[in-house]
Protein backbone atom coordinates (compact mmCIF):
# COMPACT_ATOMS: atom_id res chain seq x y z
CA UNK A 1 0.00 0.00 0.00
CA UNK A 2 1.27 3.27 -0.76
CA UNK A 3 2.38 5.69 2.10
CA UNK A 4 1.10 8.66 2.81
CA UNK A 5 -1.75 11.23 1.18
CA UNK A 6 -2.21 11.72 -2.43
CA UNK A 7 -3.04 14.43 -4.72
CA UNK A 8 -4.29 14.08 -8.35
CA UNK A 9 -2.30 15.11 -11.08
CA UNK A 10 -5.05 17.44 -11.90
CA UNK A 11 -5.34 18.58 -8.55
CA UNK A 12 -1.39 19.19 -8.61
CA UNK A 13 -1.78 21.32 -12.12
CA UNK A 14 -5.11 23.39 -10.65
CA UNK A 15 -2.34 24.62 -7.67
CA UNK A 16 0.71 25.54 -9.79
CA UNK A 17 1.32 27.22 -13.25
CA UNK A 18 3.15 25.76 -15.94
CA UNK A 19 6.39 27.85 -16.33
CA UNK A 20 9.08 27.96 -18.68
CA UNK A 21 12.67 26.63 -18.17
CA UNK A 22 15.00 28.41 -15.92
CA UNK A 23 17.84 28.12 -18.28
CA UNK A 24 17.52 28.18 -22.11
CA UNK A 25 18.16 24.98 -23.89
CA UNK A 26 20.57 24.58 -26.61
CA UNK A 27 19.31 23.61 -29.78
CA UNK A 28 19.31 19.68 -29.16
CA UNK A 29 18.34 20.03 -25.52
CA UNK A 30 14.72 21.48 -26.75
CA UNK A 31 14.51 18.45 -29.13
CA UNK A 32 11.27 16.78 -28.21
CA UNK A 33 12.53 13.10 -27.55
CA UNK A 34 9.99 10.28 -28.42
CA UNK A 35 9.46 6.62 -27.31
CA UNK A 36 12.13 5.61 -30.01
CA UNK A 37 14.80 7.56 -27.84
CA UNK A 38 13.23 5.48 -24.68
CA UNK A 39 10.91 7.65 -23.47
CA UNK A 40 8.31 7.14 -21.12
CA UNK A 41 5.29 8.14 -19.68
CA UNK A 42 4.48 7.20 -16.29
CA UNK A 43 0.96 6.12 -15.03
CA UNK A 44 0.62 3.50 -12.89
CA UNK A 45 2.93 1.05 -10.53
CA UNK A 46 4.75 -1.38 -11.22
CA UNK A 47 7.67 0.08 -13.15
CA UNK A 48 9.80 -2.47 -14.83
CA UNK A 49 13.76 -0.80 -14.24
CA UNK A 50 15.27 -1.27 -10.74
CA UNK A 51 18.62 1.40 -9.93
CA UNK A 52 20.50 2.65 -7.29
CA UNK A 53 20.61 6.48 -6.23
CA UNK A 54 23.63 8.12 -4.48
CA UNK A 55 24.23 8.62 -1.25
CA UNK A 56 26.30 11.31 -1.53
CA UNK A 57 27.40 14.38 -4.93
CA UNK A 58 30.50 12.23 -5.33
CA UNK A 59 28.57 8.44 -5.63
CA UNK A 60 27.34 7.31 -8.85
CA UNK A 61 23.94 5.97 -9.42
CA UNK A 62 22.59 3.18 -11.33
CA UNK A 63 19.55 3.55 -13.75
CA UNK A 64 18.64 7.22 -12.60
CA UNK A 65 15.60 8.76 -14.79
CA UNK A 66 14.60 12.45 -15.78
CA UNK A 67 10.96 13.36 -15.10
CA UNK A 68 8.76 16.26 -15.21
CA UNK A 69 5.33 17.08 -14.68
CA UNK A 70 3.56 19.43 -17.50
CA UNK A 71 0.61 19.34 -19.56
CA UNK A 72 0.77 16.02 -20.54
CA UNK A 73 1.49 13.78 -17.91
CA UNK A 74 4.46 12.48 -16.12
CA UNK A 75 7.21 11.95 -19.37
CA UNK A 76 10.54 10.21 -18.27
CA UNK A 77 13.33 8.64 -19.14
CA UNK A 78 16.96 7.19 -18.32
CA UNK A 79 19.66 9.36 -18.18
CA UNK A 80 22.24 8.12 -20.74
CA UNK A 81 23.24 9.18 -24.35
CA UNK A 82 20.82 9.02 -26.92
CA UNK A 83 21.48 9.01 -30.55
CA UNK A 84 19.36 11.35 -32.10
CA UNK A 85 20.29 14.13 -29.21
CA UNK A 86 24.11 13.04 -31.14
CA UNK A 87 25.06 10.75 -28.03
CA UNK A 88 24.29 13.50 -25.15
CA UNK A 89 22.75 12.95 -22.27
CA UNK A 90 18.99 13.98 -21.90
CA UNK A 91 18.15 17.16 -20.57
CA UNK A 92 14.92 18.03 -18.87
CA UNK A 93 14.09 20.17 -21.81
CA UNK A 94 14.34 17.07 -23.76
CA UNK A 95 11.17 15.76 -22.33
CA UNK A 96 9.33 18.88 -22.86
CA UNK A 97 10.55 19.86 -26.39
CA UNK A 98 11.78 22.99 -24.50
CA UNK A 99 8.23 24.11 -23.47
CA UNK A 100 6.97 24.51 -20.04
CA UNK A 101 6.08 22.35 -17.41
CA UNK A 102 5.40 22.68 -13.53
CA UNK A 103 7.95 20.75 -12.48
CA UNK A 104 11.08 18.20 -12.85
CA UNK A 105 13.39 15.83 -11.10
CA UNK A 106 15.00 12.92 -10.59
CA UNK A 107 13.91 9.22 -10.02
CA UNK A 108 15.06 5.57 -9.19
CA UNK A 109 12.91 2.43 -8.93
CA UNK A 110 14.13 0.87 -6.24
CA UNK A 111 11.31 -2.06 -6.67
CA UNK A 112 8.27 -2.17 -8.96
CA UNK A 113 6.64 -0.19 -6.59
CA UNK A 114 8.61 1.83 -4.79
CA UNK A 115 10.65 5.04 -5.90
CA UNK A 116 12.67 7.34 -5.14
CA UNK A 117 12.40 10.99 -6.31
CA UNK A 118 14.17 14.41 -6.18
CA UNK A 119 13.50 17.76 -7.12
CA UNK A 120 16.87 18.12 -8.91
CA UNK A 121 16.59 19.86 -11.83
CA UNK A 122 17.91 22.90 -13.25
CA UNK A 123 15.24 23.61 -15.97
CA UNK A 124 12.02 23.01 -13.70
CA UNK A 125 13.19 22.93 -10.24
CA UNK A 126 10.44 22.62 -7.15
CA UNK A 127 9.21 26.12 -6.68
CA UNK A 128 9.47 25.63 -2.99
CA UNK A 129 8.91 22.46 -0.43
CA UNK A 130 5.22 22.20 -0.64
CA UNK A 131 5.55 22.31 -4.36
CA UNK A 132 8.07 19.21 -4.02
CA UNK A 133 5.97 17.65 -0.93
CA UNK A 134 3.23 17.83 -3.30
CA UNK A 135 5.08 16.10 -6.69
CA UNK A 136 5.52 13.23 -4.19
CA UNK A 137 1.85 13.10 -3.42
CA UNK A 138 1.28 13.02 -7.14
CA UNK A 139 3.22 9.69 -7.37
CA UNK A 140 1.57 8.34 -4.48
CA UNK A 141 -1.27 8.55 -6.11
CA UNK A 142 -0.15 6.36 -9.06
CA UNK A 143 0.01 3.08 -6.90
CA UNK A 144 3.88 4.25 -5.68
CA UNK A 145 5.61 3.66 -2.18
CA UNK A 146 7.73 7.07 -2.44
CA UNK A 147 10.80 8.03 -1.00
CA UNK A 148 11.84 11.94 -1.20
CA UNK A 149 15.03 13.87 -0.60
CA UNK A 150 13.13 15.90 0.66
CA UNK A 151 13.75 20.39 0.80
CA UNK A 152 17.10 21.78 2.20
CA UNK A 153 16.19 24.15 4.28
CA UNK A 154 19.50 25.92 4.68
CA UNK A 155 20.09 26.26 0.73
CA UNK A 156 16.23 26.66 0.07
CA UNK A 157 16.56 24.40 -2.95
CA UNK A 158 15.71 20.77 -3.58
CA UNK A 159 18.26 17.85 -1.65
CA UNK A 160 20.24 16.37 -4.68
CA UNK A 161 21.18 12.94 -2.69
CA UNK A 162 20.22 10.76 -0.35
CA UNK A 163 21.12 11.12 3.05
CA UNK A 164 22.63 7.93 5.38
CA UNK A 165 20.82 7.33 8.21
CA UNK A 166 22.62 8.08 11.65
Amino acid sequence: MPNGPRLSIDDFRRRYSLRGPERPPLPHESRQLVAADGLHVLDCAPARAVGTPPYSRTEPSANRYLWVIDANGIPYIREASILSIANEMPKHTNLTGGRAAYLGGELWFESESCLCISGGSGRYPPTDGVQSDCAVQVFRGFGYEVTSWGWDEGTDTAKRYREQAA
